[in-house]
């Protein structure tokens, strides 16, 4: 009889544990740390860099920067990375290039201000405070369409074994109403129950979708045609085995869900991984929604933005979870905005979040899965979940292999410190690239 061996876990490659960090230059050094992002994209022979060809890893650009613009309230058209402090290095890469450094600024220039004001910019805080933009950034205009599999199965493995997944959790069905999310979807009794919001998965991939830890971004292959992949944001709390397996794996069954949901959903994971640096610094310029008034009398949502100090944005938004805090911890009355979302409370209210706890790498990080332990509203209790491994798509890039050592590369020059936030509160009224009005207001 033949018998299996023995299986132990599998060892990582050394490039799934290494890290590209966002860096916001209004903020000193070590307040600055904005968002980080997995090297898991592994560089072809014909892939574009920014680094020598010994480089192994990145992060996608196109990715990293929306990411970036979507915690930056939209500024598709004008947020860009740079190499320094300044933003006089630009990263000149392609939409499907590949990122190799440590470290990038992220900057937008500012209205009114000199051009090379690119520092003061505000922050949204959260996914209930994100407005949905008029128009999909640029890259987001190619999703293509995505194999039929005439089965009902899971997008990414082809299992039959599968739950349904909400794109968009029906806990935020207020979100929805507030950003007029009905108008992308099709038959509906509850717009967060539309075809074009749901897809099907694995049990084991919809609870870690649910964790967000992966997210569905289009890609282009090396021919450079596009195709839906799986992205994923984070290596931690066992993720790195799945991301292994699967990342920027091309996705089937999608061509009923809605562009506009897939973006959604990839907004709402990634402030998930923001949440250090809203409460850490001194200050923060932070940027809320709340209800106004138009000069013709109808009813309209602005973006206002705010000088809050620790202690203010740890009332607001120091929760567990992946809202803002709990209604019962609220010592000051929420914004507008998110006094409509109290009505659709994800479970995380319930959760007590230890992101204080230090991960492997001495690093706050555990508030990432935390946060997203109450939102698995679709999943069911008690059930066994069991992996398979059938059907598989071929993935977008080779399989990983691992690496005896990674040479993680530094930029042509080293950036300068940032210095000190240098933006005053003043009273201005503007419009941001999605045509809200934005108000600044005094320091709080």
């Amino acid at each position: 009889m033949h018998l299996q061996e023995i299986k132990f876990a599998q060892a990582l490659p050394p490039h799934m544990r290494s890290y590209i960090r966002i860096l916001h230059p209004g903020y000193i050094s070590g307040e600055d740390f904005m968002l980080a992002l997995p090297r898991l994209d592994e560089i072809g022979p014909l892939d574009k860099t920014d680094a020598s060809p010994t480089a192994t890893h990145g992060v996608h650009f196109a990715t990293m920067l929306v990411a970036c613009q979507v915690v930056a309230g939209n500024c598709f058209e004008i947020g860009y990375l740079s190499y320094d402090v300044q933003g006089s290095r630009k990263v000149d890469l392609t939409s499907h290039g590949i990122l190799t450094y440590g470290e990038y600024f992220f900057h937008v220039p500012q209205a009114n201000t000199d051009a090379t004001e690119t520092a003061s910019y505000a922050v949204t805080p959260n996914f209930q405070e994100w407005r949905f933009p008029d128009r999909l950034p640029p890259s987001w205009q190619t999703i293509a369409d995505t194999p039929r599999d005439p089965v009902k199965s899971c997008v990414v493995t082809g299992s039959t074994k599968t739950e349904m997944a909400h794109v968009v959790p029906r806990a935020q069905e207020v979100w929805f109403t507030n950003n007029a999310m009905r108008s992308h979807a099709e038959g509906l009794h509850s717009a967060t129950d539309s075809t074009a919001n749901v897809c099907y998965l694995r049990p084991d991939l919809h609870k870690i979708f649910d964790d967000r830890a992966f997210v569905l971004v289009p890609k282009a292959d090396t021919d450079g045609r596009y195709h839906t992949v799986i992205h994923f944001l984070s290596t931690q709390n066992n993720f790195a085995d799945v991301a292994l397996r699967h990342h920027n794996r091309k996705v089937h069954s999608l061509n009923a869900v809605a562009p506009q949901f897939l973006f959604a959903r990839f907004a709402y994971a990634v402030f998930a991984y923001i949440k250090d640096f809203i409460l850490c610094g001194a200050q923060r310029q932070i940027a809320v929604i709340q209800r106004d008034i138009q000069p013709s009398g109808r009813p309209c949502w602005v973006t206002k933005v705010m000088d809050m100090d620790r202690a203010e944005r740890h009332k607001r938004y120091g929760g567990g979870g992946s809202r803002a805090s709990s209604p019962s911890k609220r010592s000051r009355p929420p914004s507008d905005y998110q006094r409509d979302a109290l009505e659709s409370v994800d479970d995380d209210d319930n959760y007590v979040s230890d992101w204080w706890g230090e991960n492997d790498d001495g690093r706050t990080a555990a508030w990432v899965e935390a946060a997203a332990a109450g939102d698995r509203e679709d999943e069911p209790r008690g059930r066994k979940r069991k992996r398979t491994e059938e059907g598989l798509l071929p993935s977008l890039t080779s399989s990983f292999s691992c690496q005896a050592s990674h040479n993680e590369p530094s930029p042509p020059a080293p950036a300068s410190a940032p210095g000190q936030p240098s933006p005053t509160s003043v009273d201005t009224s503007k419009k941001n690239n999605v045509g809200l009005s934005i108000v600044r207001d005094v320091s709080l």
